[in-house]
């Protein structure tokens, strides 16, 4: 089993030429395995048709956005390996950058997991630039337009 000491997830939020939400998401793969119940290496339980669904199931369980008060709808692009961890590209669906006046992050990644996991979101929408640096005793960050 691979042990790394560092226990972080990154996501980036931009907003794409045509005004649209873009995140993504970088994991550590076994933590990813593990926080789902899975050994690191094991195959994927029977009601996940593969690991997309996995990851996918894992980012919506764990990260939620809210614009404008309402909770938006993530919805999943794309995934691709880069060992030792997984990147997730993800979209807003129904909203466009300019329509937002408030956000509301809530980052849980991994945090049931390790005690110093840190959860990194770089935001960058309507020219509005923001690092945040979220862990188990601050999981959400509001952001006014």
């Amino acid at each position: 089993m691979l042990v790394h000491p560092i226990h972080v997830s990154v996501c980036d939020i931009s907003t794409s030429s045509d005004g649209q939400i873009d995140l993504s998401f970088k994991i550590f793969y076994d933590d990813l395995q593990t926080a789902m119940g899975l050994e690191p290496g094991e195959g994927l339980p029977k009601k996940y048709k593969g690991a997309n669904q996995l990851i996918e199931t894992f980012i919506n369980q764990n990260f939620t956005l809210k614009i404008n008060g309402k909770k938006a709808t993530l919805k999943y692009v794309d995934s691709f390996s880069n060992p030792p961890a997984v990147w997730t590209e993800m979209t807003v669906a129904g909203v466009k950058a300019n329509d937002i006046k408030s956000l509301e992050i809530t980052n849980t990644i991994m945090n049931g997991l390790f005690t110093d996991q840190t959860n990194l979101v770089n935001l960058d929408i309507n020219n509005k630039k923001e690092m945040v640096k979220l862990d188990r005793k601050s999981t959400t960050f509001n952001l006014k337009f």
